[in-house]
């Protein structure tokens, strides 16, 4: 194609999602992950990393929250701020927001406009000399850190993809890095013990960068203390530099969230700390999610904000708490709907079913007087999902398993119930299986009665499948 020939969005987005995607491979091994096609294509793009301080942000559970809750209090404190996210519920403008915009489609196509001579360029030296083609994901995050670029965003926000030491957004020079708690996750890529993933996570420590660490495992604190020392990066901990304290009468829902349709959320909590000498306390801070872990999560965020406000960034106790209460969280034990009530949760690996399964008894009262409690759940192929379900499997009636179709990554049905006929369930739960997701939201509409709840969880995949056709 000649550089002047003009793509729609569409052609784009098809050469896109036509590349090597490891969101959709079955497989990916280790070696598949390297950081010199993404250094060759942002020095061809003019370097558009390097126009902005950054906050990169890896972690196996909670780093899309924390992405989102700093990104809301920078925007809050005067800074256009970027954030980039993955992987995408629904669209893959998701993935690129400023101030809690997503990208619009015309930009979009504006910037991969933009990028396409690169590309082709990039696509022919690797015809020629043998490289490896960019992947979808190498593409998408310079895209994102472009389009930044090109907007002239004051902050960003940067999640890692899987991993941190080789992930692609490890290219960039961060003015603070952010490591979210880690557990067991994407095993055949990053190692199958929780201190072998810390290292990988712990990957995006740089020399003399400080980090803030949500991290509680036991095996894990000691690797991550590690490489900082090792980085001569300065380290600030949860449990041991910052807190999280629930508040009295923490959850509660919006007293007319019925009447006006809006399912409004107020988690409460306090968060309290010492960052380089300097003591905060900050009571009764809200976001509008439930659940203990995303208080911790946004305990995080105020901790990451607070070395950047120590470190000269203009961020105040007000910037923190118009941020926490404003960040948008879809996904995460998400209400869709009342009368009968219908959740969506991002849930994909075994510490956070667990956290799904915690909230939804503790804090959701329409689950606690759900007159049949139901379940439809589908995983990804490398998932625990025998550890996913145990939970899961003791707090729900029906659990119906399906296999999402718009990823080859889906686990297939027949394994998916031969995995659940080995989870201990004592509350004599019923198991049934369809085809396909479309056809098990099918029969909850049918079975549905008005004081029923329906909880759709276990991968990014499912709901994003299944949430447009429920709103």
């Amino acid at each position: 194609m000649n550089h002047t020939d003009a793509l729609s969005l569409e052609n784009h987005l098809d050469r896109l999602f036509g590349r090597i995607n490891f969101e959709r491979h079955n497989t990916p091994r280790a070696a598949d992950f390297k950081l010199t096609n993404m250094l060759e294509l942002v020095r061809r793009l003019g370097n558009p990393h390097l126009a902005y301080p950054v906050v990169h942000v890896a972690g196996t559970k909670g780093k899309g929250s924390v992405c989102t809750f700093m990104g809301a209090v920078l925007s809050a404190s005067g800074k256009r701020t970027g954030v980039y996210t993955s992987p995408h519920m629904e669209t893959i403008n998701q993935r690129i927001a400023i101030d809690g915009q997503i990208i619009e489609d015309d930009q979009l196509l504006e910037l991969l406009n933009q990028m396409q001579p690169v590309i082709e360029e990039m696509d022919c030296r690797t015809t020629e000399s043998g490289f490896e083609k960019l992947t979808f994901f190498e593409v998408i995050t310079a895209a994102a850190m472009l389009h930044f670029a090109n907007q002239k965003v004051e902050a960003v926000i940067l999640e890692v993809g899987m991993g941190g030491r080789l992930d692609s957004t490890n290219i960039c020079q961060p003015d603070l890095c952010v490591i979210t708690n880690i557990s067991l996750d994407h095993t055949q890529q990053l190692g199958d013990t929780v201190d072998r993933i810390a290292r990988e996570k712990a990957g995006i420590i740089k020399p003399g960068v400080p980090v803030v660490s949500g991290a509680v495992h036991p095996e894990v604190i000691p690797v991550i203390a590690e490489t900082a020392k090792r980085c001569s990066a300065e380290l600030f901990v949860m449990g041991q530099d910052f807190h999280c304290h629930p508040a009295t009468e923490a959850n509660s829902m919006a007293e007319d969230s019925r009447r006006t349709g809006e399912y409004g959320v107020v988690n409460r909590f306090h968060a309290s700390g010492s960052i380089r000498h300097v003591e905060y306390e900050l009571k009764d801070l809200e976001v509008a999610v439930f659940g203990h872990h995303q208080q911790l999560n946004a305990s995080l965020a105020t901790a990451a904000v607070q070395v950047l406000a120590a470190n000269g960034w203009p961020i105040n106790a007000q910037h923190v708490r118009q941020g926490l209460r404003t960040a948008q969280l879809d996904g995460r034990t998400e209400i869709l709907a009342r009368d009968p009530t219908i959740v969506v949760d991002l849930a994909h690996n075994v510490a956070s079913a667990t956290a799904l399964a915690a909230t939804l008894q503790q804090e959701v009262a329409e689950f606690a007087t759900a007159s049949c409690r139901r379940l439809i759940f589908a995983a990804s192929r490398e998932k625990d999902v025998q550890g996913m379900l145990e939970p899961l499997a003791r707090i729900f009636d029906q659990i119906c398993l399906t296999q999402f179709t718009s990823n080859p990554r889906g686990m297939p049905l027949q394994q998916l119930a031969q995995i659940a006929g080995q989870v201990s369930n004592p509350a004599e739960t019923e198991w049934l299986t369809m085809s396909d997701p479309g056809t098990a939201w099918q029969w909850c509409l049918e079975s549905m009665e008005i004081e029923d709840f329906t909880c759709i969880t276990g991968s990014v995949f499912l709901v994003a499948e299944l949430r447009p056709l429920i709103i």
